[in-house]
């Protein structure tokens, strides 16, 4: 009758996907970071022509781009190799050995500014050096390696400068950097736990759609037990879908669901024009909620911002969870003018909402960013400046509306 004990997913085979998509988001990251990195390359070659002049300053940026340059053929290498799904391993760790000789490029430009009457122009320049070590703290947080490499690279020649310099405030410089690349090391294996969390959870649902599908074809052939099997399959499915399709927490739709939506509608969008559009929203101050009052009010706070918004939603509207506390409103058959109204009505229906914790009425405000699908453009564009609009809306104080442009 066949063999009838319940899919296994293959826990060896699991962690070596999640290992190589780690690997190809690394290399993605650090390949794109190239097309941005000529902005800050410009602006220290140009400290380092105030302070040294402009030979130094173009041996640098040369230096530096030689390195970027390196960067690309190696991504592009890594990406040829995978794509004839061949192992790339080798490719990937020639990225990670870059990324500690692009962060050696970085540190060495202290070398070139240093002089005892342009003090601040040193300042500027590891001030721009922190804002590129937090930059590549994201950008490689998929390999940890890569990030460790490159902070050493960094601190190398900083440390050995300022070691080299007689200047009183050296060596709480000196210190300072330390500490802050032993922050930034904590806070990369705190965004990598995460990311391999996602990644090992999208992994496990693809792998398990495709043994219950398997599952489903093997159950068809044992006559004997096609109902009970089918009546088990179908549960099982349904309990699936639900995990697909649903935020287990709030109940609204997830991400990965809402993005297929939008995608369908930009579809319709191309061949009858019917508008259509979304609202991201953002709780403000989320963080500061959890810290307070601990993680199981966050949650109540969230499940209650689902039941206050789907109150004001129509039948026909879709609601998502698309981040922490970061939300989708899907609203078809609906013009800019429209969602900006509904918008500020959720702003505030929650600006008035309150969750009872501990005797304190906890407020949930939120941030709104709107957008209308235009005409021959993509879900990823069209949710892109959704997410513009609301990190607009955010820098504009908090609690507010801003359209998309």
């Amino acid at each position: 009758m066949g063999n009838t004990s319940p899919p296994q997913i293959d826990e060896a085979l699991i962690a070596r996907r999640v290992q190589s998509e780690l690997s190809r988001r690394l290399v993605e990251r650090v390949v794109d970071s190239t097309y941005i990195a000529p902005l800050g390359i410009a602006l220290v070659a140009w400290v380092i022509f105030l302070a040294a002049g402009w030979k130094p300053a173009l041996l640098w940026a040369g230096m530096l781009l030689c390195i970027e340059l390196l960067i690309v053929w190696l991504g592009r290498g890594f990406r040829r190799t995978e794509a004839r799904n061949d192992r790339p391993d080798g490719w990937r760790d020639a990225v990670i050995a870059a990324s500690g000789l692009l962060g050696l490029g970085w540190g060495s430009c202290v070398w070139f500014v240093w002089a005892e009457d342009a003090f601040l122009l040193y300042l500027a320049t590891l001030i721009i050096l922190v804002g590129v070590s937090a930059t590549c703290m994201v950008t490689m947080s998929p390999v940890r390696r890569a990030h460790g490499w490159f902070v050493a690279g960094l601190l190398a020649p900083m440390l050995g400068h300022l070691g080299a310099t007689s200047n009183p405030l050296a060596l709480q410089i000196g210190i300072g950097f330390v500490v802050m690349a032993a922050v930034q090391v904590l806070t990369t294996r705190d965004i990598h736990s995460e990311l391999v969390r996602e990644v090992d959870s999208s992994l496990r649902n693809k792998e398990l759609l495709e043994l219950l599908s398997k599952a489903s074809a093997d159950l068809h052939q044992l006559n004997g037990l096609m109902e009970e099997k089918n009546v088990a399959l179908g549960s099982a499915m349904d309990a699936l879908r639900e995990m697909v399709t649903q935020d287990h927490l709030t109940g609204a739709y997830s991400r990965r669901y809402v993005f297929e939506q939008l995608e369908r509608i930009a579809s319709t969008k191309q061949r009858h024009g019917t508008a259509a559009a979304i609202i991201m929203f953002d709780l403000d101050h989320f963080k500061a909620i959890n810290d307070t009052y601990g993680h199981p009010a966050g949650d109540r706070v969230l499940q209650e911002v689902v039941r206050v918004v789907g109150s004001q939603l129509r039948d026909g509207d879709m609601l998502a969870r698309v981040g922490g506390e970061e939300f989708l409103a899907l609203l078809p058959f609906t013009d800019i003018s429209a969602a900006l109204m509904l918008a500020e009505r959720l702003r505030l229906a929650l600006d008035a909402a309150r969750v009872l914790e501990n005797g304190t009425a906890v407020r949930m405000p939120a941030s709104f960013g709107v957008a209308e699908l235009m005409a021959n453009e993509g879900y990823n564009d069209w949710f892109r400046r959704a997410d513009a609009a609301l990190y607009q809306a955010k820098a504009a104080g908090r609690n507010s509306v801003e359209a998309a442009h």
